[in-house]
């Protein structure tokens, strides 16, 4: 009883134990669950936010008071809004909608295509026309496409609802924001203060260990979505693409999702090169492989650096098995949460191994 991971470990048990009787009173815990739902991915937006942003109000507060910084950056911020909402989204939006009214076409344009190839001579031999049935694959396809076209129609109502109420939570994202700009360090200091005199120190240490790490990843990991997005777009551009800015939009927001994010990207600019031709897709295939390398060989080590020291095959496991169990959300948050639960992780190491006194 006096050892203390044994105490510890009593307390995990308890707190379980008193998760799950709880978890039986409906009337006290829908509530919790409700409010925890609807502000889980307002505060993560604003947390990524406020790591993005943090530098420049830091910057700005070395002049004018902490408030006054917050607002001339919400400022600045409006601007570039408004400015994208009139340049870029009208473009995006005639590529999107010319994209998804083109997909009936572009995929029997592919299935014309590979069905030709399929019909070379190398293709002729009976185990691989076996293994490679295009023409039955594409035939699926589009009935998936055609499916889901007809689940939009069918639920249009209810999908306008769901997106109703994600604006209505957006909209709490700025307020949210405004608060950990200009309280971000007094809130710190609060939860520092929570914990005894003696471990002060200690708890302060943790914090910023955590969020250094936290706005390592957060502000490279945003740099390097931006500068994919731009490479793409810059290379589709060239090679005469059509949607090359929706294309490079969604290679640059996928690659938010570590290792397996920049393939999903490049799947519709390889599908859209396909549709036009056979070279442009070899041709769209040769410059994501440029780009991934680029980013993978110089943008990510200058831009975040060794210091997050993560070995890439674990984070392949984490985000495989994190995309089974919560999804999208998971496959994008599982990163920082292994980093900071490492740092917490090698804090109770040392404190194991007497090089940290409690």
């Amino acid at each position: 009883m006096n050892n203390r991971f044994f105490r510890i470990g009593a307390g995990i048990l308890l707190i379980f134990l008193i998760i799950y009787v709880g978890s039986k009173i409906d009337w006290f815990f829908y509530p919790l669950a409700v409010l925890f739902q609807t502000l889980f991915i307002p505060f993560i937006l604003a947390l990524f936010f406020y790591y993005l942003l943090r530098p420049i109000v830091k910057f700005i507060n070395k002049k004018v008071p902490a408030t006054l910084s917050v607002l001339l950056v919400y400022f600045v911020l409006t601007c570039i809004v408004i400015g994208f909402l009139v340049l870029i989204v009208p473009v995006l939006k005639n590529q999107f909608y010319g994209l998804i009214n083109s997909m009936p076409s572009i995929i029997a344009a592919i299935q014309n295509r590979l069905t030709n190839i399929q019909e070379m001579d190398i293709f002729k031999l009976e185990k691989l026309a076996e293994v490679l049935d295009l023409e039955h694959l594409f035939i699926e396809i589009q009935d998936l496409f055609n499916r889901l076209v007809r689940y939009f129609t069918a639920n249009i109502s209810s999908i306008i609802g769901q997106l109703a109420n994600t604006v209505i939570s957006l909209v709490i994202v700025p307020f949210i924001l405004f608060y950990l700009l200009r309280d971000g360090d007094r809130l710190a200091e609060v939860i520092i203060n929570l914990f005894k005199e003696e471990k002060r120190e200690l708890a302060r240490s943790i914090l910023t260990d955590i969020d250094q790490t936290l706005s390592a990843y957060i502000q490279g990991h945003g740099l390097v979505c931006l500068c994919v997005g731009l490479l793409c777009y810059f290379a589709f551009l060239a090679l005469g693409l059509e949607y090359a800015l929706l294309l490079a939009v969604i290679a640059g927001v996928t690659e938010i999702i570590p290792y397996f994010g920049p393939w999903l990207g490049s799947i519709p600019a390889v599908i859209v090169g396909l549709f036009q031709s056979m070279g442009k897709a070899i041709l769209v295939v040769i410059v994501i492989i440029i780009v991934q390398q680029i980013e993978s060989n110089f943008i990510t080590p200058q831009v975040i650096g060794r210091k997050m020291k993560m070995h890439p095959l674990i984070i392949m496991f984490l985000i495989l098995i994190a995309g089974r169990l919560v999804g999208l959300i998971g496959m994008i948050l599982v990163v920082p949460f292994y980093a900071v639960s490492r740092v917490i992780f090698t804090y109770l190491i040392k404190i194991r191994k007497g090089e940290i006194k409690l």
